[in-house]
């Protein structure tokens, strides 16, 4: 609650994790982001839609990637050969979330099945 008040600056979470689908694609630590290989859709630099109509999406694949967030805020220098003690550390903690969770075809022990409403 200290954060969202303003009274601390210090998250109380080790690591952010991003899924998408049944995927773990990133880890964000404080400065640091670790992207694991992937697709993903851009525009790559394409102008937004006009008139209401969107601009069609490319597809795109990043490898292992790690990024400073506060030299490098658009990801753009991976810099994963600088800093291997911090990629380690990054990979440690996604493979621990994916035991727990689940990812890249691996079932995790955390993992359960939706709830479900109860029919009346």
């Amino acid at each position: 609650m200290n954060l969202i008040k303003g009274t601390s600056d210090k998250s109380p979470h080790e690591a952010y994790y991003f899924y998408y689908g049944k995927q773990l694609q990133a880890i964000r630590s404080g400065k640091w982001k670790l992207h694991f290989p992937h697709a993903y859709r851009t525009m790559a630099g394409r102008p937004g839609g006009k008139d209401g109509i969107p601009t069609d999406y490319s597809q795109a694949k990043i490898s292992l990637s790690l990024f400073n967030l506060e030299k490098d805020i658009g990801e753009t220098t991976d810099v994963k050969d600088r800093y291997p003690k911090v990629l380690a550390k990054l990979q440690q903690l996604g493979q621990a979330m994916r035991e727990e969770l689940g990812g890249q075809g691996q079932k995790g022990s955390g993992q359960r099945e939706p709830g479900r409403l109860a029919k009346r």
